[in-house]
């Protein structure tokens, strides 16, 4: 099934957008493109900086599976 930011991917990060303090727009989809690697990075715990930020819960596996695969189609509008 195919993925794109506007059904899958915005609403994923919804939630967290108010209480996460970052330097960009996660409800826009250019810029959630252009920083696709590093979230994946951040959403996993590979850069060592988690996201979203304690105290609230990580990502759970099947949500960043839906990211991930959104990344692999190559970040559908």
């Amino acid at each position: 099934m195919a993925t794109s930011f506007q059904t899958d991917i915005a609403p994923l990060f919804a939630p967290y957008q108010a209480n996460m303090m970052w330097r960009f727009n996660l409800a826009d989809y250019d810029t959630v493109k252009a920083n696709a690697q590093m979230l994946l990075g951040r959403m996993t715990g590979i850069t060592g900086t988690t996201m979203p930020p304690p105290p609230m819960d990580p990502f759970n596996a099947s949500q960043i599976a839906l990211f991930e695969q959104w990344v692999t189609e190559g970040c559908p509008p």
